[in-house]
């Protein structure tokens, strides 16, 4: 992978993880009420049960493309490191 390559994969990698925090922020915040009143028969506890969870899911997705964006980081410290995006995410 050449460098332009990868500083576009990383600045991608990092805008990817910042959207899903704050999604997941979001989803923590207002995904409860939001479903509750989208759909008032369901229970609020359920409601808001399933809006922690995905913020949870976007949460687990934001830190896993921060740690991809991380070992690309590491990559360019080891030039014996994995030569393309999946061979640095299978490390």
């Amino acid at each position: 992978m050449n460098s332009f390559t990868r500083s576009n994969a990383k600045f991608l990698l990092r805008g990817v993880a910042w959207l899903f925090f704050a999604a997941g922020g979001l989803a923590f915040w207002v995904a409860g009420a939001v479903i509750h009143s989208v759909d008032p028969s369901t229970d609020r506890i359920l409601a808001e049960i399933e809006g922690m969870a995905l913020a949870a899911l976007c949460a687990g997705l934001g830190a896993l493309a921060k740690g991809a964006e991380n070992r690309l980081d590491a990559e360019e410290v080891d030039p014996n490191g994995p030569k393309s995006l999946g061979e640095a995410l299978r490390k």
